[in-house]
């Protein structure tokens, strides 16, 4: 019998048209030839379902490594797949783009009787404020506007694949929010987002993007924390979910040792957070979850890689306002086994199983 979770542990007129018409100017329907995507992708369909986060590895596999990547999600009756809407890889020059890598992998995984999640995020050089320096897609966008804008496209292009958009990857952390994490920012850019792909596409759904595990070190802010800065910043009406990454490795998920730092622990804060704001109907999607193996510091053996995904699979009937289970990841990133970054797959770089592997399939 699988463990459960443990318990509580103004800009002007011109400004606006120009974006408009930007806007408007880069909505080009998806090829032909795409794939409808399946009929239960919307954000009830995920409920108690289990997912897969590949990671941005996705968008450079050949085709025949994307293929078999898709199908290992397949046979472990997987429901969807996150990959990245990089607009950093769309759009690298302004008003120049590129949606193939994209259209590549979104039809693929339909293809595979799967549900895209969509997670828009990161930002091309040249949106990217002036006097961040050195600038990387890793730096939050200048104008949210703008970043919207991007986000109303991408839904309108793949409203007949992608239901459900995530905004932005791991906001509470200055690695993926330079030069630091800032709430308030990250709250008006989802507020911009959510409207515009509402605006785009009805009847999409938005959730906030994933947030990591962190502590408040003026950099870095703890996840609670920010979701705590979130809602009072009324920024909660911009989100149909809310979506963390729960990893807690190299302890379970369930370990009452690890509870004081436990990022799966504080879901349980959080959700105190949302019911007190009256957001008791919406769930928390974990939209990366995993371990890694291997012998870099932190990695843990093949068992308890299986056992943590097992636990974490348990809490969705435990918790019944948790959303889907998005697996992180499927296949080993390298062969380094002191790189942990390495080694999160459940099956190996060479495509042999790990105990995860034969867990999930035996599910």
């Amino acid at each position: 019998m699988t463990p459960s979770l443990h318990g509580r542990a103004t800009r002007s007129a011109l400004a606006y048209v120009c974006i408009l018409i930007a806007t408007l100017a880069a909505i080009v329907w998806v090829r032909s030839d795409a794939h409808s995507a399946p009929a239960a992708c919307s954000l009830a369909g995920g409920d108690r379902q289990v997912a897969a986060s590949p990671g941005a590895s996705l968008l450079g596999a050949s085709d025949a490594d994307l293929n078999r990547e898709l199908s290992v999600a397949k046979d472990l009756g997987m429901w969807a797949v996150r990959l990245d809407v990089d607009w950093s890889v769309v759009e690298p020059r302004r008003g120049q783009r590129n949606w193939a890598p994209i259209d590549r992998v979104v039809n693929a995984v339909v293809a595979h009787g799967m549900c895209p999640l969509g997670l828009v995020t990161y930002t091309p050089l040249w949106a990217a404020r002036a006097s961040d320096f050195p600038r990387n897609s890793h730096y939050r966008p200048a104008d949210p506007a703008v970043f919207a804008s991007f986000a109303a496209a991408a839904a309108q292009r793949y409203a007949d694949s992608i239901a459900v958009w995530e905004i932005w990857n791991e906001p509470n952390l200055a690695s993926y929010w330079l030069p630091r994490a800032n709430a308030g920012e990250y709250g008006r850019l989802l507020t911009a987002s959510y409207a515009a792909i509402k605006s785009a596409v009805p009847g999409a759904a938005v959730i906030s993007g994933g947030l990591a595990p962190g502590t408040d070190n003026g950099r870095d802010i703890a996840p609670l924390t920010f979701v705590r800065a979130l809602y009072q910043g009324g920024y909660n009406r911009s989100l149909d979910a809310l979506s963390v990454h729960p990893y807690t490795y190299p302890a379970l998920p369930n370990d009452p040792a690890a509870a004081s730092w436990s990022t799966a622990a504080r879901m349980w804060d959080m959700r105190d957070v949302m019911v007190a704001a009256g957001d008791g109907g919406k769930k928390i999607w974990m939209t990366e979850f995993g371990a890694p193996t291997g012998t870099g510091t932190n990695a843990v053996t093949e068992e308890v890689q299986a056992q943590s995904i097992a636990i974490a699979i348990g809490a969705q009937t435990d918790a019944p306002w948790l959303g889907p289970l998005f697996v992180y990841s499927l296949r080993d990133a390298g062969t380094d086994p002191n790189n942990l970054e390495h080694n999160f797959g459940v099956v190996r770089r060479n495509w042999s199983p790990k105990q995860a592997y034969t867990m999930l399939a035996g599910r």
